[in-house]
């Protein structure tokens, strides 16, 4: 019986602590995600496929603050949504569409319709800049996403001598360290945990 009664305030004891300090707690599996890099000029900047919105409105900001001179979209998934309007196109051309909507010019814009994941961008994009002989880079993403694109990038591009900077563009849809706040925070923050888990288990 006193076991019992120990067990059982002990479990009150965790959710009243639970309860008191819910807000960092749950704050924690966003901030954990979002790990950004300090901004410095850079030869060229990668914008990643996907959310080509946020993604491409925060790419337009750090090309007009003197970050990069050149904007390389990757991404080779399509934009399924856009089929109901008859419309074949992929993420990256959505994010190319999005510069130009911004009045970006042409010149200073690179499409590479490839890559269906984080891990096939990684290889496409080293290979690029190998190719472009680009020593200091920027890779774009979105913020929750920052975690595992630096895991994954850093890796592939220090090897060839290519320093990197993850910056991550906030989400338009909601409030990254309030998440739970929303239904589409709640499935963000939810898929990339799992994806990040996907990441260590195979990689």
């Amino acid at each position: 019986m006193r076991k019992f009664l120990i067990f059982i305030f002990v479990v009150i004891l965790l959710g009243l602590i639970s309860y008191i300090f819910k807000t960092p707690i749950l704050r924690f599996f966003a901030t954990h995600l979002i790990q950004e890099d300090i901004l410095q000029k850079a030869d060229a900047m990668f914008v990643l496929s996907g959310g080509g919105y946020d993604r491409g409105n925060e790419a337009v900001k750090l090309f007009h603050a003197g970050y990069a001179p050149v904007i390389i979209c990757t991404g080779g998934n399509e934009a399924t949504e856009f089929k109901v309007f008859d419309i074949d196109t992929l993420e990256s051309d959505c994010t190319v569409a999005n510069l130009r909507r911004q009045h970006i010019p042409d010149s200073v814009i690179v499409e590479i319709r490839e890559g269906t994941s984080t891990k096939e961008e990684s290889n496409i994009i080293d290979s690029f800049c190998i190719a472009k002989h680009y020593r200091t880079v920027i890779v774009l993403s979105s913020k929750i996403h920052t975690y595992r694109v630096k895991d994954v990038f850093k890796k592939k591009l220090k090897k060839d001598g290519i320093d990197l900077i993850v910056r991550g563009a906030p989400s338009s849809t909601y409030d990254e360290l309030n998440w739970w706040q929303s239904e589409n925070g709640l499935i963000a923050i939810n898929n990339e945990w799992i994806k990040n888990f996907y990441y260590w288990w195979k990689y």
